[in-house]
Formats: C-alpha cells, structure tokens, sequence
C-alpha cells in the first residue's frame, strides 16, 4: 500500500475547483476562444444566466478565470482563462481523450473514423501543440 504525506486528496482538491455543473463547459469554452456571457449561454443551452453567473465568480475566486472590462459604449465584459486556468489544458485534453477512446459511440455515433484527426485538433485547442 502506498502512502502520502499530503493532508487533503489532491484530485478531490481539484474537483473542488472545477467539480460543480457547467464548470467544465465554461472552461472548456474558452478554451474554444469563446468570450462573452451570451456566448457561453448559446453554446450550453441548458444553462440559465444565474448559474453561469454564479459559476464564472466561482472560477474568478479560484483564481481560474478573469473577468475584463472593455472600455466601449456600451461597456464588454469578457472572460478569459488565467494562466492558472490555461494550465488545465492538459487535464481537459485527456479526459476529452478518454471519452474518446471509452465513450466513443455515444461521442462519434458508431462513426469514429476521424478519431485521430479528431484528437490532434482538441490537443491544438487544449494543449497548443501536438503532444508524442
């Protein structure tokens, strides 16, 4: 059996971070450049302007996600991952891996047969290169 010396799970600590519902969907949009309040509101369509609301000041908090104010007439508030935030790549590109690999009817509907193009471009968009 192997032992530690940390106090607190580390993976449990993570998903405190990331855990709760639309967290990975807002972190997983902006990954995909996407900005905008409406513009996360479109792309999840289950997600109601309240909770988005509360789940962006969640990831602000954690240090995660930073709000900017453009200065326009009228005012833009965009959202953009820090560097802290942008160090999930890693993360969100193998568990976009995994349900690629383990999930991949429900993913690609019985047809997977641009998985590894498939792969490449998520490991783009997450990671910014092609990892091995």
């Amino acid at each position: 059996m192997s032992s530690f010396t940390f106090q607190h799970c580390p993976i449990e600590c993570t998903l405190d971070s990331i855990g709760r519902k639309w967290a990975i969907n807002i972190i997983r949009d902006l990954f995909l450049g996407r900005k905008r309040f409406s513009e996360f509101l479109k792309h999840n369509p289950q997600l109601s302007g309240k909770v988005l609301s509360t789940r962006l000041k969640e990831l602000q908090a954690c240090g995660l996600v930073e709000k900017n104010v453009v200065e326009t007439t009228p005012l833009l508030i965009e959202y953009s991952l820090t560097d802290k935030g942008r160090s999930l790549g890693e993360v969100m590109y193998q568990m976009a891996v995994f349900s690629m690999r383990h999930h991949s009817d429900e993913i690609f509907h019985g047809n997977d047969e641009h998985i590894e193009s498939d792969m490449k471009n998520l490991q783009r968009v997450f990671c910014g290169e092609e990892i091995g």
